[in-house]
């Protein structure tokens, strides 16, 4: 192991051995001490700062042991602090203390969608009235492929991950959210601020399919799982919150 390694098992697990050009000198340690303290709380702070709604349904205590676990498993992997806890959900889903608040890894899924579409490229123009006319043609509209925007993040949950984020923005009574109801939601950016817009089961399969097949396979196989499902309204969704970016009507790759 070169010294570099060294270092840096050092600065994130408390148990490892500092370097031994480090370790030879008390005043050394001391400093590495302090460095590697600010280090950890830097951190954990921006941890708290991405997920503040899972810190809120756990406590602080519970948050900041779960997120030291976290920094000494995952160093950073990006100079830029934003980017820090994109593994974070993932950890929470292995991480046994968690299992008491099973939905905790989705609530951390929702929070970090919503900072990426937050920080996402802004949003392309769309020839709304080319569009109109391609969904309009009975003929082309099946082989139509839609891009939507960079900042869209599609979120489907077991749980009840938007209700509950939105009763910790104060705009729901958490006594009266059931928690273990399954819900789906898209996140984007048409403008400064991110919105989230919950979506039924079909809405959320519908869109789902959209992301990866042209209109028409994606509208019949949803059609399969939900037959009263009428694409109107969702497409009309997407458009009145600008969520479509760029279209191709014969369904190649964009």
């Amino acid at each position: 192991m070169n010294m570099h390694d060294a270092f840096i098992n050092a600065l994130f697990d408390p148990e490892q051995a500092l370097p031994t050009s480090l370790s030879q000198n008390p005043g050394n340690r001391a400093r590495f001490a302090v460095y590697r303290n600010n280090v950890r709380a830097s951190l954990t702070v921006a941890l708290a700062d991405t997920f503040p709604v899972c810190r809120q349904l756990v406590g602080e205590t519970f948050f900041s042991a779960m997120a030291g676990v976290y920094i000494e498993q995952t160093p950073p992997d990006s100079p830029l602090l934003t980017d820090y806890g994109h593994r974070l959900p993932a950890f929470i889903d292995s991480f046994p203390p968690a299992s008491a608040v099973p939905y905790l890894a989705d609530m951390a899924r929702l929070e970090r969608a919503w900072l990426g579409a937050l920080h996402a490229a802004e949003p392309d123009r769309l020839d709304t009235r080319a569009l109109a006319a391609l969904l309009a043609d009975a003929q082309r509209v099946a082989g139509l492929q839609l891009q939507l925007q960079p900042s869209t993040r599609l979120l489907l949950s077991p749980y009840a991950v938007v209700s509950l984020w939105r009763a910790h923005q104060g705009q729901l009574n958490i006594a009266d959210v059931n928690p273990f109801h399954p819900e789906q939601a898209l996140l984007l950016r048409p403008a400064l601020q991110v919105e989230l817009l919950p979506l039924d089961k079909a809405s959320a399969c519908f869109i789902e399919l959209l992301l990866q097949q042209p209109l028409g396979t994606a509208l019949e196989q949803t059609l399969r799982l939900h037959p009263d499902f009428a694409p109107e309204q969702t497409l009309a969704m997407l458009l009145r919150h600008k969520a479509i970016a760029a279209f191709h009507p014969d369904g190649d790759a964009l």
